[in-house]
C-alpha cells in the first residue's frame, strides 16, 4: 500500500495519505489535500508512536486517538483521520469567515 483511500470532505475536496516507507520499518505519512496545493501535513511513525512534523522538528502526538499504531496500515489510517479532522476544521473556519478555504492554507 502506497496510499490510503481518498476521503471526500464536506466541501467536495479530497484527502488521502501517501506512505513513504523508511529503511528501519518506520514511515513518513504525507497528507495530500486537494484544497492545499502547497502540500500538507506530515506524520512520522516509528516504534508504534506517531509524531507530528513541523519542518525537521517533531512532536509526539498528544491526542490519545492518534498516539499509537501497531502497524503501518493502522498508522496511515490514523494519520488520515487526523488530517480529515484538521481539514474539516479549516472548512468550518473558512465558511464562518466567508473566505475561500484555500486561504486558510495560504498563511
Amino acid at each position: 500500500m502506497s496510499h490510503t483511500e481518498a476521503v471526500t470532505l464536506s466541501d467536495g475536496a479530497t484527502v488521502r495519505v501517501r506512505i513513504e516507507r523508511g529503511p528501519m520499518g518506520d514511515a513518513m505519512l504525507h497528507e495530500q489535500n486537494s484544497n492545499n496545493w502547497r502540500g500538507g501535513g506530515r506524520i512520522y511513525w516509528r516504534g508504534r508512536r506517531l509524531h507530528l512534523m513541523f519542518g525537521d522538528e517533531s512532536m509526539p502526538m498528544q491526542n490519545p486517538r492518534f498516539e499509537f499504531a501497531d502497524d503501518i496500515e493502522e498508522a496511515a489510517e490514523m494519520a488520515l483521520a487526523f488530517f480529515v479532522e484538521c481539514a474539516e476544521s479549516c472548512i468550518t473556519h473558512a465558511r464562518g469567515e466567508g473566505i475561500p478555504v484555500q486561504d486558510c492554507y495560504a498563511s
